[in-house]
């Protein structure tokens, strides 16, 4: 039995209804590349947010300890990166404290130490010391502020550059065997 919707000539009703079913499958292409462009932008949006709150903390230069010592616009307590080597016998620390109070001077490329007439930072630190940190080659980046109450500048973070080519224990110690025991008071 055939309803009364259909005619003889095929397709004559049902063409408004294909219709109108092309037209909202082509919307709903469309709403999909809308939703799929906003969420591009979300995301793009959200990258970007975060490479842009990530980026201030690496922005700070640091400067030389000669630098900090001659420019006293540095001392009013902004946070900043000194750089520098330790300097020779400096280094205190109470016994079970972690409280570290040592100097920096500037460090001369290539040779250990600090060099020869440059100025000293006191600087204090409060946790576990780097690796390398009392490697007579490396260099020690401080970020802080200065206290200039107490002359001081307060460490919050330390980096320790590794040298900048390797340097032979065995060259600077020739009387020590190769895997021989380690002195007591050590390189």
């Amino acid at each position: 039995m055939q309803s009364e919707n259909y005619t003889d000539q095929p397709g004559e009703t049902i063409a408004p209804y294909l219709e109108a079913d092309a037209g909202e499958e082509r919307s709903g292409w469309r709403s999909h590349r809308v939703r799929l462009g906003i969420l591009a932008g979300v995301i793009a949006l959200a990258v970007a947010y975060m490479a842009y709150a990530a980026f201030p903390g690496n922005t700070l230069y640091f400067v030389t300890v000669s630098e900090f010592v001659d420019d006293t616009r540095l001392h009013d307590g902004q946070t900043l990166r000194v750089a520098g080597a330790l300097s020779p016998d400096s280094f205190r620390r109470e016994d079970g404290s972690a409280v570290s109070r040592f100097a920096l001077g500037d460090k001369e490329p290539d040779v250990p130490g600090i060099a020869a007439g440059s100025p000293e930072m006191a600087a204090s630190y409060v946790g576990v010391l780097p690796d390398l940190f009392f490697n007579p080659h490396s260099e020690i980046i401080l970020e802080g502020s200065y206290d200039g109450q107490n002359e001081v500048f307060v460490t919050d973070n330390i980096l320790v550059k590794c040298p900048s080519k390797y340097q032979s224990l065995q060259a600077e110690n020739p009387d020590v065997v190769p895997g021989a025991a380690v002195p007591q008071g050590g390189y």
